[in-house]
């Protein structure tokens, strides 16, 4: 690669906290990361991308996350997203979340069609019914310009596989066109059956894209990550087991151990479900009514604030248990699972409930380009599996109070 002066990365990946915390132990992954880290190190040679690929739960996050807190360590700045399975339908909204802290700089210094074209996709102006999605893509190229000429860069995306179609066209044009200046790209990709590379990795030259699989941890690593989270201990043939039903995917190692009583027998066949999906759906079954109607709501929304959710009719405390259980948390002020599979677990097995669903919700979202994608959905049909989850029964209307003024508040340490 050709050495250049400054860098732009751009990092793609899944469900974790990045608000300034520090990153997680990480348990059985030395030669992944020290992977990681030698790619961001070699940062001033100049543009390339790593792909981070795996199946749900191996644990991409982990490892993304420690390219971005060694980018952070080397003095890069990190613009982050990440898009929910649910925001699909929701023009540029990845582009808005990773611009969002540095547009007002770099606006001024944009030619006024360029500018007029970038205001206008992130809802800042007014554009009519046209976007020029020409004066857009380059806007966007002409922002990373910028800002790697200032600095280093790190732009973060979470889940590439559900990035947005709008955001992913202009940033592909973008980084296909950024010339001299240095962009590193580390994307974490889902891996499904037929493996389809997203359109930001067909937008890089091949030469320039480096694929690390993550695989299954080891029997000692699972066996200290389970210690670590649930501070447990297992018998060594349980754990044996844990480590062959789950197939080394620490998250389906965490839920599988989360499900099995204490006294559990070592030689015992272990008495959860199969699956990773009705695992998980068991996990959800355990929290109350209430907690799971409001959890449908956040997966319909995708990452929603919570005087949204208070409009949609959600108590403030109906989340209370989830967060308790580790299935949400809150991140830069917006309510989010804890891993993307709980979502789609939750979301998948509504059904046809979806529509009753999201009927509710657009009756209260003002936003055009929210309610846009909303009301298709709840057009939409669907087939009802034959035996429903408790939580997919249509839910209650909200009260007449979800349009007035949020009451009573979200408690400030719920979402910050």
């Amino acid at each position: 690669m050709t050495a250049l002066n400054g860098v732009v990365v751009v990092f793609v990946s899944v469900s974790v906290t990045i608000g300034g915390g520090m990153a997680p132990e990480i348990v059985g992954r030395e030669e992944e990361l020290a992977f990681v880290r030698a790619f961001v190190d070699r940062a001033e040679e100049g543009f390339g991308a790593l792909v981070l690929e795996g199946e749900a739960g191996i644990g991409k996050s982990t490892l993304w996350l420690a390219g971005v807190e060694h980018a952070r360590a080397r003095g890069m700045d990190v613009l982050w997203a990440r898009p929910a399975e649910a925001e699909r339908g929701l023009a540029h909204v990845v582009l808005g979340d990773l611009l969002e802290g540095v547009l007002d700089d770099v606006l001024p210094e944009l030619s006024v069609p360029r500018r007029r074209a970038l205001e206008g996709a992130l809802l800042r102006e007014e554009t009519g019914d046209r976007l020029d999605h020409r004066a857009l893509a380059v806007a966007v190229r002409d922002v990373l310009q910028r800002l790697g000429a200032r600095s280093p860069i790190a732009i973060a995306v979470d889940d590439v596989q559900w990035l947005d179609p709008s955001s992913s066209s202009a940033l592909a044009f973008a980084l296909r066109r950024v010339g001299v200046s240095p962009v590193l790209a580390l994307l974490a990709r889902r891996v499904t059956d037929p493996a389809e590379p997203s359109l930001l990795e067909r937008a890089i030259a091949p030469e320039r894209v480096r694929r690390l699989r993550v695989g299954p941890l080891s029997v000692g690593a699972l066996h200290r990550l389970l210690h670590d989270h649930l501070g447990r201990p297992f018998a060594r043939q349980t754990l044996l087991r844990i480590h062959e039903r789950s197939g080394g995917n620490p998250f389906f190692a965490l839920e599988l151990a989360r499900a099995l009583k204490a006294d559990v027998g070592p030689l015992e066949p272990l008495p959860v479900p199969e699956t990773l999906d009705e695992l998980v759906r068991t996990r959800l079954s355990g929290l109350p009514d209430a907690t799971r109607d409001a959890l449908a709501v956040v997966a319909a929304l995708g990452a929603p604030s919570p005087s949204l959710l208070e409009r949609v009719g959600v108590e403030p405390d109906a989340l209370e248990p989830a967060e308790a259980a580790h299935v949400n948390d809150c991140e830069r002020g917006t309510i989010r699972f804890t891993h993307p599979l709980l979502s789609s677990v939750l979301y998948h097995d509504l059904g046809a409930r979806r529509r009753v669903l999201h009927r509710r919700i657009a009756a209260v979202v003002d936003d055009p380009v929210m309610r846009a994608p909303v009301i298709s959905r709840s057009r939409r049909t669907s087939p009802t599996p034959p035996s429903q989850p408790p939580w997919t029964r249509p839910l209650p209307p909200p009260p007449i109070t979800a349009r007035l003024p949020a009451r009573p508040s979200w408690p400030s340490w719920h979402c910050w």
